[in-house]
């Protein structure tokens, strides 16, 4: 089949190869061929390994006995329709599974490409997705820039029966894995009534924008630091209050805050949605005493010389990590929303993607694309180019 692989972590770049095989179908696998894949984050900072130390050492993370990287088809992003299920899946084993949540051939579905182990503790308390052995695929094990993928049934969403994408198309079944990372983000902030800061108006930031709004926040300022006046206008649009381009600008980011929040000295949540070094000192500048920190965004390397005591400690703030999404709660809350035309969510993240749909032969022209600035999120269609 025709995919995206990463054949050198050393490297940058990826690789079109079309003389992969399909994946195979394991007893409680689901055999799914992708209509739409979009590029992530991660999957950007793959394409850039070379100077990546970080992405280096998670992509090599269980390689073991000395055996040296194994490439991989990358992405994780996806929806399609399913074309095969396993033996150990179906009406014969799942008899009380109702009709409609049954997932068969020629159903539209994506999945949770987070893997985990099922059996240590974290996975038997409600916390796999923090599982210790967690898996990824397109970061660990073959993904979906591919005209197929395989994913154990437990994994997969159904999206809508027989093929039906009326109520999620295509374009936005592919931001699902994203879009569920905000929705988790803004969730454990509980932002009601409070003072935000959205530091990175990249997809995820302008996501966490109009979710707060939605949400109650009473203020809402986000920080940008590229191609400021494109994602500053989406960002009024879905509903910020206050803009900052952190490369500009007499006073500092804190400054400028403190005068909209008079005596509370900061906002009351900090979202980090962007992994820069600068922004993390930035989100323990601007947080009020007693406030909160959430953290979304992974630097390219560990931080150096932060201050916990003056930025953690003395200010008693409290400070949360976020990884993926809730398996599988999260899901059914951003599934719920998505269903419901009462917040215009489809439309808002609609305007996020590119207008236009690559193919996988484009991939070099997508990534650049990506690099300049030029598109903030974009979709794959690797069964051929479609609208």
């Amino acid at each position: 089949m025709k995919c995206l692989v990463k054949e050198d972590v050393t490297k940058d770049g990826m690789t079109l190869r079309t003389d992969v095989p399909e994946p195979e179908l394991g007893f409680d696998d689901v055999k799914i061929k992708v209509l739409a894949t979009a590029v992530c984050g991660t999957d950007k900072s793959i394409y850039s390994s070379a100077n990546n130390e970080g992405i280096r050492n998670e992509m090599q993370r269980y390689i073991t006995n000395g055996s040296g990287y194994k490439p991989i088809v990358v992405g994780h992003e996806f929806c399609g329709i399913v074309e095969k299920v396993g033996a150990g899946v179906g009406r014969d084993h799942w008899r009380d599974v109702p009709e409609h949540l049954l997932i068969e051939p020629g159903d539209y579905v994506t999945a949770e490409m987070h893997l985990s182990c099922g059996h240590c503790m974290l996975c038997r308390t409600g916390n796999e997705h923090i599982c210790t052995q967690v898996r990824v695929k397109g970061v660990h094990l073959d993904g979906c820039f591919a005209e197929s993928v395989s994913v154990p049934y437990k994994n997969v969403i159904l999206l809508g029966k027989d093929g039906d994408q009326s109520r999620i198309p295509k374009r936005i079944g592919a931001l699902l894995d994203a879009f569920g990372n905000a929705v988790h983000t803004v969730h454990e902030a509980d932002v009601r009534g409070k003072s935000v800061a959205i530091l990175g108006a990249g997809p995820l930031g302008l996501m966490a924008t109009f979710l707060c709004r939605d949400y109650g926040a009473s203020r809402i300022y986000l920080t940008e630091a590229a191609d400021v006046d494109r994602r500053f206008a989406l960002a009024r649009e879905f509903g910020a209050d206050d803009c900052f381009d952190v490369t500009k600008g007499s006073e500092p980011l804190y400054k400028s805050v403190e005068k909209h929040e008079i005596g509370a000295n900061g906002v009351d949540i900090v979202l980090e949605m962007s992994g820069s070094p600068a922004a993390y000192t930035d989100a323990f500048k601007i947080v009020r005493n007693g406030g909160t920190v959430i953290l979304l965004g992974i630097a390219r390397k560990p931080l150096a010389n932060f201050d916990i005591a003056n930025a953690v400690i003395w200010k008693s703030v409290t400070v949360k990590g976020i990884f993926g999404r809730k398996m599988f709660d999260t899901w059914e809350t951003m599934l719920r929303m998505l269903r419901c035309d009462r917040f215009d969510l489809q439309n808002k993240l609609d305007k996020i993607i590119s207008a236009k749909n690559y193919a996988l032969d484009e991939y070099e022209d997508a990534f650049g694309a990506l690099a300049s600035g030029e598109e903030m999120k974009l979709v794959f269609t690797p069964n051929g180019k479609q609208k």
